[in-house]
């Protein structure tokens, strides 16, 4: 889920806000923050569907990644400061065991800098441009791959550029490409009627 549908009366506007601080937000209201151009944006809570996704995505990817010994994979409340004005917690995210030891100097802390794979799942309210913008600051940070799933139009956008896509639909496959390779998902999978009928 992404910045659209935020509130931004949660925490006052700041000249700089610590690593601490933001970590401590969650904390507080149990909700998701991130930081936009120095703002603190507060995500409202997602649907049954943006859930279901997720976790078909992260089932995969963290059975992949693991049995294959790649990395980590983290869920939507791993914080990526990619600047003072900029900290994302994106949907899913992949860190390579090598990019993890160039962004996570403490392990308790904010990663500092982006993962190589993020996704955004987006939420009815979700606005593509505002979540692709998102994603091409990640890619500019160091993400080598992004994924931008579409629950209504049951397609994914894959990002492995900035300001550039291949849209995927039904029949077509997920790939890690040089990120996490070997790894295919079908499409068609993420959107499957929940009974599996």
């Amino acid at each position: 889920m992404t910045a659209p549908g935020f509130d931004m009366k949660s925490a006052p506007i700041k000249e700089i806000w610590t690593d601490d601080e933001l970590m401590a937000l969650d904390s507080k209201d149990g909700r998701k923050h991130e930081l936009w151009r120095g703002r603190i944006v507060t995500m409202s809570p997602a649907g049954a569907g943006h859930g279901d996704i997720i976790m078909r995505l992260a089932a995969a990817l963290a059975t992949y990644v693991y049995e294959h010994r790649l990395g980590l994979v983290y869920d939507g409340q791993t914080g990526f400061r990619l600047s003072i004005d900029f900290c994302f917690c994106p949907d899913l995210s992949f860190v390579s065991h090598e990019r993890a030891k160039l962004i996570l100097p403490v392990r308790e802390k904010l990663f500092h800098g982006a993962p190589d794979l993020a996704v955004e799942v987006l939420s009815p309210t979700d606005s593509i441009t505002k979540t692709e913008e998102k994603l091409n600051r990640l890619l500019a940070h160091g993400t080598r791959i992004a994924w931008m799933v579409d629950l209504k139009q049951k397609s994914v956008r894959v990002y492995r550029g900035t300001r550039k896509f291949e849209l995927l639909g039904q029949g077509r496959h997920l790939t890690g490409n040089a990120v996490l390779p070997g790894f295919r998902f079908a499409i068609a999978r993420l959107f499957e009627d929940p009974a599996f009928s």
